[in-house]
């Protein structure tokens, strides 16, 4: 899964990243999510980063996955925005599950409709961008079935330039 458009890079220094990041969440009717299986991604500006948090992966049949994806502004401010809010700062964030059938694998993306998500910026540098994330939201799929997800992620994105 990309979360941007990837573009031929203009710079010659070679960067890697590092992540060291954690999400656990309670989600309504389901056990609980627990993962550092997080992968980061960034817009070849910088402006916008996105994480993607995956649990229960089986690589060879893709059936059982669960996570969250959160996308944003690199210079989001700390505070506590409502989901319904002008000021919500993110442009996706969602809590996921696969289902299988024989032969056939779909998503559901449960989107934000009511609640909160806190936001503390602990790093946000040209080496480090680090986020605690608060959330406590009610969110529904494409079907419009509701779950309640609450939780937090620590999100920290180490760069090292060679």
């Amino acid at each position: 899964m990309s979360l941007f458009k990837s573009k031929k890079s203009k710079s010659t220094d070679l960067i890697f990243i590092t992540v060291s990041a954690e999400i656990e969440a309670k989600v309504s009717g389901r056990v609980k999510l627990q993962t550092q299986n997080v992968e980061f991604q960034e817009q070849e500006d910088g402006t916008l980063v996105g994480y993607i948090a995956r649990q229960n992966v089986d690589d060879l049949s893709h059936r059982s996955k669960k996570g969250m994806t959160f996308v944003f502004d690199k210079n989001i401010a700390s505070g506590t925005y409502s989901v319904t809010g002008p000021s919500f700062p993110f442009l996706d964030t969602y809590y996921f599950e696969d289902a299988a059938a024989i032969g056939f694998t779909t998503s559901y993306q449960y989107k934000p409709k009511s609640g909160t998500f806190t936001v503390e910026v602990i790093e946000n540098n040209s080496d480090e961008v680090s986020h605690l994330i608060e959330f406590d939201f009610k969110g529904t799929d494409n079907r419009n079935k509701e779950l309640h997800i609450a939780g937090k992620a620590e999100l920290r994105v180490f760069k090292h330039s060679f």
